[in-house]
This record gives structure tokens, sequence and C-alpha cells, in this order.
């Protein structure tokens, strides 16, 4: 039996020594002392089995153990060092001084030309610099959405000049109007208003000729009185200016000493910025017979993009378009740029035809332009038709024709309806 006790003793000494090395493992001992030697509770080992590395060119390793049985600050599943660090107080630098900093994001990789990292990583874009632009200089700025002058407005880069006759956006961004007018910035009602072309330039007119009754008529269709109208004459000449406003003044006389103030518009932007209904009754654009090619048909797309003109005759304007035939000749592009005749766009006037010392008919003396105005008479100097094939219609009269039956026309009176 002693032989089986002995077998007892070296089965549980084999037991403690298999035990005791176990619990010097991670860095130091439970409850008891190390083996003298062991690479495991060296006092000067830097770390566990999880230690800390060796320095990494530009960044520090994280520390080991300082005492024998305490564990180092290495992560097990990280058996490296430290990485490298960014300079301090960079976008991505660690808020403690000596510990890993962040990976950057894909997003702040060079070009760095998101409103988020905008020319580098620190910038980021704000109201109302809220866009990322180059800066021509091979980086990036904050910029607003829309150059100057131009501003933002729904969406839209768009000039704030618009603003006084845009119905959508009068006065301000969003005020949109009832009516569907914007006159100076502020909304009005819709009203009657009125566009007579008129192809003769009043040049050899008299104060009882019926030429001067015809533009009598349509300069006066405004109850007001003076009639504040504004003359349109970049292209035109001063004594043709000069004629015409005398041609107006005997009118008035007939009309019971009826009155006419003009102001000269000498610039496409002087009628942007001044037409309007609170301030004028008439639009007078004279024959520009000495404009630069090009330069009629100009003036009205802008005013036209603007809304200047079909806005002035909605609120209760009168439009006059004065048309010779002669000098530069581009009257008629001028009334197509501006839909005078088609506000669709869709018929328009090919030219004009001379019919001086022709005789002309009066097709509507029951019309405001054609009141008391004799049939026929003879033309006066570079009196014209119209050349085109629009149709009389019941708000397009041809007032003026070279035909007893109808024909060409030579004054044309459109009603715009509220």
């Amino acid at each position: 039996m002693s032989w089986m006790r002995s077998l007892k003793y070296i089965a549980l000494g084999l037991c403690l020594a298999y035990a005791f090395p176990a619990a010097c493992g991670n860095g130091g001992v439970v409850g008891g002392e190390c083996r003298k030697g062991s690479p495991l509770c060296d006092p000067n080992a830097t770390g566990g089995l999880g230690q800390g590395g060796a320095k990494v060119t530009g960044g520090a390793a994280n520390t080991g153990a300082t005492n024998a049985g305490e564990a180092g600050n290495g992560s097990a599943a990280a058996p490296v060092g430290g990485d490298g660090q960014l300079p301090d107080g960079g976008f991505f630098d660690s808020p403690v001084d000596g510990e890993s900093d962040a990976d950057a994001p894909l997003e702040c990789l060079p070009p760095h030309d998101a409103p988020s990292h905008c020319g580098d990583c620190d910038t980021r874009c704000k109201e109302p610099n809220a866009y990322c632009a180059p800066d021509g200089n091979g980086s990036f700025h904050c910029v607003p959405k829309c150059a100057a002058p131009l501003v933002e407005c729904q969406g839209q880069c768009v000039d704030p000049d618009s603003y006084n006759s845009d119905p959508d956006n009068c006065g301000r961004c969003g005020n949109a109007c009832p009516s569907d007018i914007c006159q100076a910035g502020k909304c009005v009602g819709a009203r009657f208003g009125n566009i007579a072309l008129l192809c003769m330039d009043f040049n050899s007119a008299q104060p009882e000729s019926f030429s001067t009754t015809l533009l009598g008529n349509a300069v006066f269709t405004p109850a007001a009185n003076p009639v504040q109208v504004l003359a349109y004459t970049r292209g035109a000449t001063a004594a043709a200016v000069n004629r015409v406003h005398q041609v107006i003044g005997w009118a008035g006389d007939a009309r019971n000493n009826r009155t006419a103030e003009f102001t000269n518009a000498k610039t496409v932007e002087d009628v942007t910025a001044n037409l309007s209904i609170a301030q004028f009754q008439v639009l007078l654009i004279h024959d520009l017979d000495r404009a630069d090619p090009g330069e009629p048909a100009a003036a009205a797309t802008s005013w036209e993009s603007g809304s200047v003109l079909s806005s002035f005759a909605k609120a209760g304007g009168v439009i006059i378009v004065l048309d010779g035939g002669d000098g530069t000749g581009e009257m008629h592009e001028l009334i197509n740029a501006g839909n005078l005749l088609d506000p669709t766009g869709k018929v328009g006037v090919d030219g004009q035809t001379d019919v001086t010392n022709e005789q002309v008919w009066n097709n509507a003396p029951f019309d405001i332009l054609g009141a008391n105005v004799e049939s026929p008479f003879l033309g006066t100097s570079h009196t014209c038709t119209f050349d085109t094939a629009a149709k009389a219609t019941s708000d397009t009269i041809f007032v003026l024709t070279d035909d007893e039956a109808g024909g060409l026309p030579v004054a044309i009176h459109r009603v715009i309806a509220p």
C-alpha cells in the first residue's frame, strides 16, 4: 500500500508544478512571488503579453509597466506601439496631447473642394458664403452662390433690378402679385391697356392734318391732364423728336388745351428703371432711324425679358411706336422683339413699304385711334405699311390700311384686356 501512497504524492506534485507558472502570466503574480529572472515579471519590462512597442518615427509609443506586478498600458489586441501623431492643433489631432490622432476621412482628402472642407480640412463654408469654388490660385475658397451683382432668389441667380417688374418677385424675392402685374417694385391692379403702332414719322404733319389727329388720339387716350410721357429717344434725331412733341402739342390744343409732359429716356436702362404706371401714362418710342444696326431689337429684347413693356400695358399704360420706314429701318424688328403685335411671338412684321402720297383708308372710325380721322387721305412723307401676315381681330384692330377693303395696316391698335 505504501507504493500507492507514493503515487498520490507524485501526482499532487505534478499538479502544483503546472498551476504555479500560470499564475505569473499577463505581467505579474497574483498573491505570490515571481520566479527570479522571469521576463514576464521583470520590473524593467515594457508590459505584459499586450506590451507597448518601440517608438515609431514621428510619434510616441504607449508606455509599459514601471513596477513589477503592474500591467503595461498596451492593448492585448495591438502589441505594437502607438502611431505617429499629426502636429498638435490640427483638425484631426487628438484633444489630449500624446494620444493617437484620428485618421482623416475620405472627404477631407485633397483637393478640399467641398463646403465642409474648403481649401483645407479646417474651413467650413457658411452663409452667406456657403459654396466652395476655385480661388484662381490652385486652391478653393468660400463664395456666395451668385456672383455680384446677381443675388439668389428662389434657387436662381437674378438681377435685383428685375424686382421692379417681376410679378413673382415684386419689390423683393418671393413677393407675388395677385394681379400678375409689377410696376416699379409694387403690385398694381390690372386695367385696359393700349398699344399703337404707327407707320409714319410726322415730319410733314400740320396742326389740322389727319396724322396729327391720329397721334393725338393715341397720346391722349389716358384721362390724366397733363399726360406724363416717357419718350425713348436713343437713335432718333433731335429734330424729329422735337417735331413729334410739337405735333402732340397741336393735338392737345384741339382737345380743350390738354397737355403732355415729356421725360426723355436716352438709354435702355432709363426705361427699365423708370417706366411705371405710377409715374407715366404713356411710353412713346420714337422712330430710331439713326440707331446702330441691331440696337432697336436689342432694346426691346431687354425690356421684354424683364416684362417691362407687358406689365406697363397690363397696368393700363399706353405704348406708342413710331416707324417712318427709313434710315436704319429696323423698327419692325423692335416690334417683333417686344411682342408688341403678337404676344405669342408667332406672327411679326417683316418690313415696311412706303406709301407716301398714296391713299390711306380709315377702316375703324369707331376705334379710339380712328376717331375723327377722315377717310381716305393722302399719306404724308414717309407714311408706310407694315408688311405682316397678321390678321385683324377684335383686340388687334387695323385702323388705317392701304386699301378700302382692308389690305396692309398703316396704323394698328392692340387692346390689352385685364
